[in-house]
């Protein structure tokens, strides 16, 4: 799970070997007659705190998964992929971080974001290399938001078992204004805590234009997926919730905070 350049080769020989005890745990899942294993983690291919501290979109996606990919062997067959409107990725991952002690971003950050080069449509290539022999599946954030059996359905060829059925637990929700607020204020930043709005809505730092650049780049990412993904995924669109590309209001996770869990999830 380490970034490509902080790898030793003491972490080498531990990842063969863990490699090598999940090969051996897929032997015997499959000697146990289990049809289908779902192995869902969102740092497979990054972290937030890496993206932001370079200013790109997962930029270590391949050597992350190659990593994966010969640790299962030929055994993976369906990788899904949830992907997110730009503005609202990257303000969910801010704020997650904010709260956690990070600086709260300057103007030029922020430029910075809206114009990185890496789109949604870069990831799902790398993905679709890595995983030559395995079908890519990618949905849209916005259309299957809190959707947990329709996601479940995607990864596991249509078929939800009845005891997974019916969850809606929401985990790992980015702060609203009023939380950040008080983290700010905890912190003693006084004037920075003035500044953010004193109410339970999501945080947005982007501006207007920023917010409609990065809307034409995931209009660009979704007019991609629909026309076919130049045949190396399936683009699966829950158009019951709301079609991928438009903003949609918040749902709440609880008060002041917001359900971003499976914005970047692949499995």
């Amino acid at each position: 799970m380490k970034k490509p350049d902080k790898i030793t080769n003491d972490a080498i020989i531990r990842g063969e070997r863990s490699g090598g005890l999940i090969r051996m745990e897929l032997g015997r899942l499959e000697l146990a007659g289990v049809k289908s294993l779902i192995v869902s983690e969102e740092n497979m291919i990054g972290v937030m705190q890496d993206n932001l501290s370079v200013g790109r979109l997962y930029p270590d996606a391949t050597a992350r998964l190659q990593r994966f990919a010969r640790a299962f062997d030929g055994h993976c067959t369906r990788v899904a992929i949830s992907i997110r409107s730009y503005d609202k990725y990257w303000a969910s991952a801010l704020a997650f971080l904010v709260e956690r002690g990070r600086r709260l971003p300057d103007a030029q950050e922020l430029d910075r974001l809206v114009t990185q080069p890496r789109r949604w449509r870069d990831v799902i290539s790398e993905v679709a290399k890595v995983f030559p022999s395995a079908q890519v599946m990618v949905w849209p954030f916005e259309g299957m938001i809190g959707q947990v059996d329709s996601q479940l359905a995607v990864l596991n060829d249509g078929v939800v078992p009845v005891r997974m059925r019916g969850r809606n637990d929401w985990h790992n929700a980015s702060a609203g204004c009023a939380k950040l607020r008080q983290v700010l204020q905890d912190r003693s930043n006084t004037s920075q805590a003035a500044d953010m709005p004193n109410e339970y809505a999501r945080w947005q730092p982007f501006k207007a234009y920023h917010i409609a650049a990065f809307q034409a780049q995931y209009d660009e990412d979704i007019a991609w997926l629909r026309a076919g993904a130049d045949g190396i995924a399936t683009y699966e669109e829950n158009s019951e919730f709301g079609s991928a590309g438009t903003h949609l209001q918040p749902i709440k996770a609880q008060r002041g905070q917001f359900n971003d869990q499976e914005e970047r999830g692949v499995g």
